[in-house]
């Protein structure tokens, strides 16, 4: 991803990525109460040897105490040492669970042993690195060579007496408090980053054209104020909604430039619930308010929706003119000036693709393709059912609805996949319900108003000012 990208997973999910942030805090917060206090303490024991007088003697005799500084070391949490300080501490624990209160060191290129004791009593603390320090001096001279005289060759020394902590070194609440901060904003960036990275949905324009080469013809806004209205071409005239559709027909009348040629086309989706309808009858209206006759059917035979969106008759239309039971003349609903007219679905057959398929089908699309400029056709989704396949033969092209956030990537390039079988140009991708950022209409700098005649729906179009003071 780039970088313009990774600012964008922050953005998109910052309240996830603050509550992990602050539920690190919390789980550092929790840690320093509830975690019992360590205290340290440190003590050092030199050895050095007892025997030589020469310079000679001196430095072979550091050499060796130097390299038996590791091995007593290593004696110091050993019983040997350590039985003698429960003893005297009067302790109830044993040698070895002693031990790992107990660790040993020494600095580079020397023979200090340095003991550090840690225990939830500050003064036991002290105690025990005390004590072990002298019991290893003991220790020491028990275990080291001697010469003829008895005269141990090593001795141990305490240089630095153990001092009871005044403060605990576990545990630390800046220290925890940080390291639960950067735990969790990292645990929060990570989670965001795979998120991003396991989404196949699609969300932008820019995820269309990373996932195919088909052009987005229009980008939908998701308005809540308008999400129950299905015909915004005519509730909302003014709406940058409305203007989106309006956009929309402008780039699909370049699909048309021969406007003598018959021109019919399908709306359809991957799945169901993207917006195939309202678009398709949002589509219809945009062209017929060019003053074109335009043609609204609906050839979505399993659930049809267009009759009821429009408070129409959808007992007959489409399936009683494919059974002969009545002409297209018959059955076709106009809806006044400057709207389509409407080929409702009629009655729901149990065959609805080799209806959609007929040789009948194409016969009514030629038909109604001499009648009006466009013909707008909604059809079931591609995904779930085969009618739109068997359909598309019979048109001249198709466009796809894909909504923001619900379709995948796989679905929409199957379903593209499937209507390049039936070697039917896709017009172009209409990217549906796409969330947005901006002002109080979320679209644009300035708004239109239109005015229709309650007679003919005649559109007058006027720039309106955004600020009194300035002009558009």
């Amino acid at each position: 991803m780039e970088f313009r990208e990774y600012l964008g997973v922050l953005r998109k999910y910052w309240v996830s990525i603050v509550l992990l942030t602050l539920l690190g805090v919390a789980v550092a917060g929790a840690y320093v109460y509830f975690a019992p206090p360590v205290y340290t303490t440190r003590t050092q024991v030199f050895l050095s040897t007892n025997i030589g007088n020469s310079s000679s003697d001196f430095v072979q005799g550091t050499n060796y105490v130097t390299a038996q500084a590791r091995s007593y070391a290593q004696i110091a949490t050993t019983p040997r040492v350590l039985d003698p300080v429960i003893r005297d501490l009067n302790l109830n624990t044993s040698s070895a669970a002693l031990a790992s209160k107990i660790s040993t060191s020494i600095p580079t290129n020397t023979s200090i042993i340095q003991i550090t004791a840690k225990d939830g009593d500050a003064r036991m603390s002290a105690q025990l690195a005390e004590k072990t320090a002298e019991s290893l001096v003991t220790v020491v001279g028990e275990l080291a060579l001697r010469a003829s005289d008895g005269t141990p060759s090593m001795i141990g020394s305490i240089i630095q007496p153990a001092v009871v902590p005044t403060s605990p070194t576990s545990p630390q609440p800046l220290q925890s408090g940080a390291l639960g901060l950067v735990a969790g904003l990292a645990v929060g960036i990570g989670l965001a980053v795979l998120r991003k990275a396991l989404d196949v949905k699609l969300h932008t324009a820019k995820d269309v054209t990373h996932a195919t080469d088909r052009p987005v013809i229009a980008t939908i806004p998701r308005d809540s104020s308008l999400a129950r209205e299905a015909v915004v071409m005519m509730t909302a005239p003014t709406s940058g909604m409305a203007e989106r559709y309006r956009q929309l027909r402008t780039n699909l009348l370049f699909f048309n430039i021969e406007s003598d040629k018959p021109w019919n086309f399908v709306v359809t989706s991957s799945i169901e619930g993207e917006g195939k309808t309202s678009t398709a009858i949002n589509i219809a209206y945009a062209l017929a308010e060019n003053g074109d006759r335009v043609l609204l059917i609906d050839a979505d035979l399993r659930r049809p929706k267009i009759a009821s969106y429009l408070q129409l008759e959808g007992a007959a239309g489409l399936t009683t003119v494919l059974l002969s039971r009545a002409g297209f003349s018959d059955v076709v609903q106009p809806m006044g000036p400057g709207s389509p007219d409407v080929l409702a679905s009629g009655a729901i057959p149990p065959n609805p693709a080799e209806l959609v398929g007929s040789r009948r089908m194409k016969q009514l699309l030629e038909q109604v393709s001499r009648q009006y400029q466009a013909v707008v056709i909604d059809s079931a989704p591609l995904l779930p059912v085969a009618d739109t396949l068997a359909l598309l033969p019979h048109v001249s092209g198709v466009v796809m609805v894909s909504a923001a956030e619900k379709v995948t990537v796989p679905e929409l390039k199957i379903a593209l996949e499937s209507v390049a079988n039936t070697r039917t140009p896709v017009m172009g991708i209409v990217l549906n319900k796409v969330r947005h950022r901006g002002g109080s209409n979320g679209y644009y700098n300035y708004n239109y108003n239109y005015n229709y005649d309650s007679k003919d729906h005649s559109r007058s179009e006027r720039k309106e000012k955004k600020h009194p003071k300035r002009a558009q």
